[in-house]
């Protein structure tokens, strides 16, 4: 047999093959190709990385920090995330127990790979992140989803969860305030789901990306209340500080589990970025006052959204955290993916469609109020206005 031959009878990785894709990346692709369109698909903050944070880089490059660091990351930033951990929860967060990684996709990925093995089963929110069913594929492991209606103010019920727990069932993926929803856990809820997990012995990995984006009240995090050595902690730096492109996360990990998310690190990115890293630690050593300017301005944002959506019936939930919303196209009679199509080609304007956060959510449409404030009440006047035509046809 030839070489030529041999090679084409060898396939791809089913694996990789079979993952799913999401529809986010096809409704960019179509926008990019339209010089006037109105974003409101992409979820990321608009504003720049606060200057102290930029500066803090360029002097650590200038110092040398352009080396490698250690797997786990450099040590004075697991010390500041363990110290920052540790006062908001009111409890001790161990360097020990932090490993940086490449973006909170990076603690995302392992977590779940660190107590994942082929064939096991993965709770994932339905709706939720795209990319939750994508890792727990590329694991090997089943994911299951649990519904979070919006007749549940798109969370989550704890009595379904218990009930779709088998003995398969390895880890169940919250998302506190969520994607896509912008819905937030409370601690009635917080306090259930540790209670499933100190019974059923599950780890519960809770991305809490988006923690310091809450509009009311404050929020919940799973630490403190879930047991720490079923329990998984994810965040970063992404959307607290509008430093999505410098790829910095964390995950807080049970202590007898981070010495193997640790040696994960390596054979996947060897190491975050060192200069981002550098960053992270100007981030959190310096003001903070960008932070709630941040929020401040998404919730001021937010309010334009229920503003122009609030009495239409369109807007199911009134998001209290991150940046999103999800609006109702059902009354079109097209699905998610057909409505953001036609809509982007006839209103210049790009929103996601739902079914890419899960089978539920077909109905809706996600947006994001993350460009400023006159273009995101254009682009909302030109959405409601197309699904009240398009629905009256």
């Amino acid at each position: 047999m030839s070489s030529s031959v041999a090679a084409a009878t060898r396939p791809a990785s089913t694996r990789a093959a079979g993952m799913p894709r999401s529809a986010i990346r096809e409704i960019m692709t179509m926008a990019a190709t339209r010089p006037s369109v109105i974003h409101m698909e992409i979820g990321e903050p608009d504003f720049s990385t606060p200057a102290a944070i930029v500066d803090g880089a360029f002097e650590a490059v200038r110092q040398g920090w352009t080396k490698y660091s250690s797997n786990a990351g450099l040590p004075s930033l697991r010390k500041l995330v363990a110290e920052r951990c540790s006062s908001r929860w009111n409890t001790s967060v161990t360097a020990d127990q932090i490993v940086i990684t490449t973006g909170a996709i990076g603690a995302l990925y392992s977590s779940l790979m660190a107590v994942v093995d082929a064939g096991d089963e993965v709770l994932i929110p339905d709706p939720g992140w795209p990319n939750y069913e994508a890792i727990t594929h590329l694991a090997g492991a089943k994911p299951v989803r649990f519904n979070q209606p919006a007749s549940r103010g798109f969370l989550p019920d704890p009595d379904e969860i218990e009930h779709l727990i088998t003995p398969r069932t390895k880890a169940i993926l919250i998302n506190t305030p969520g994607n896509p929803s912008g819905a937030v856990f409370g601690t009635a809820l917080m306090k259930r789901i540790g209670e499933i997990a100190r019974r059923t012995g599950i780890y519960v990995v809770s991305d809490e990306i988006y923690e310091d984006i809450v509009f009311e009240g404050e929020h919940v995090s799973a630490a403190g209340i879930v047991p720490e050595d079923r329990l998984f902690v994810v965040s970063g730096f992404s959307k607290t500080y509008a430093m999505t492109g410098w790829r910095l996360g964390w995950l807080v990990c049970p202590p007898a589990l981070a010495s193997i998310v640790t040696g994960l690190q390596e054979p996947v990115t060897s190491c975050a970025s060192t200069i981002s890293q550098k960053a992270g630690e100007a981030a959190l050593s310096g003001d903070q006052s960008s932070v709630s300017e941040f929020r401040d301005t998404f919730k001021r944002r937010r309010d334009i959204v229920v503003d122009v959506f609030g009495n239409s019936g369109l807007l199911p939930v009134v998001p209290h955290g991150a940046f999103y919303a999800l609006i109702d196209v059902s009354s079109t009679g097209l699905s998610s993916l057909e409505f953001a199509k036609s809509f982007l080609l006839a209103a210049d304007a790009a929103v996601v469609p739902g079914v890419t956060f899960g089978p539920s959510c077909d109905r809706y449409v996600r947006i994001a109020f993350t460009i400023e404030d006159a273009q995101l009440r254009d682009g909302l006047t030109r959405l409601r206005q197309f699904i009240e035509q398009s629905g009256s046809h």
